[in-house]
């Protein structure tokens, strides 16, 4: 089986992350994300593709598309969860690509994700918000959920670690 290539956490920051997530409150809460790129005829005659993030923020589907250079939003979407009518996905070798359909007739196609990302999307359809609880989550999928919240601009740290200057490494010469 082939072994995901993009960023990974660390155990450290997974646990961190995990219990980041236990003490936000409901409403505001992120509860699982998707980060791939928009799919559309221009990607496949060899353009550039746009970076797309797809989070499940409390009772809200959030669709926020990027500029691939400049990282400035290009648009962004709310809907409601219980607007979210059904997923398909079609998985290949290496990568997968989701489309989810909205209850308006919108539609939504997002791809390049790494294998396995959008099985908890198609199982919160079926057993609910308990399908997107950071403890059933595998590693790579919590690390896609921190990812999409980092490029929503979202803090992934309690207040007190966000606060605080990251470390330098000694400069050896």
């Amino acid at each position: 089986m082939a072994k995901i290539v993009w960023k990974q956490l660390g155990p450290g920051d997974l646990a961190a992350f995990r219990e980041y997530l236990g003490g936000l409150p409901e409403t505001d809460r992120p509860l699982y994300g998707l980060l791939g790129v928009k799919a559309w005829w221009w990607t496949r005659l060899g353009g550039s593709a746009r970076p797309l993030v797809i989070l499940v923020r409390g009772q809200r589907v959030v669709l926020y598309q990027r500029a691939f250079w400049g990282r400035r939003a290009v648009s962004r979407r709310e809907y409601g969860v219980a607007d979210l009518q059904r997923v398909s996905v079609r998985r290949g070798p290496l990568l997968e690509s989701s489309r989810l359909f909205f209850a308006d007739g919108f539609s939504i196609r997002v791809g390049s994700l790494p294998r396995h990302q959008s099985q908890p999307v198609e199982q919160f359809l079926r057993e609910g918000a308990a399908a997107l609880d950071p403890g059933r989550l595998t590693p790579g999928q919590l690390t896609n959920t921190c990812l999409a919240c980092e490029a929503m601009g979202l803090s992934t740290r309690p207040a007190e670690q966000a606060a605080q200057p990251a470390a330098q490494e000694p400069s050896g010469s």
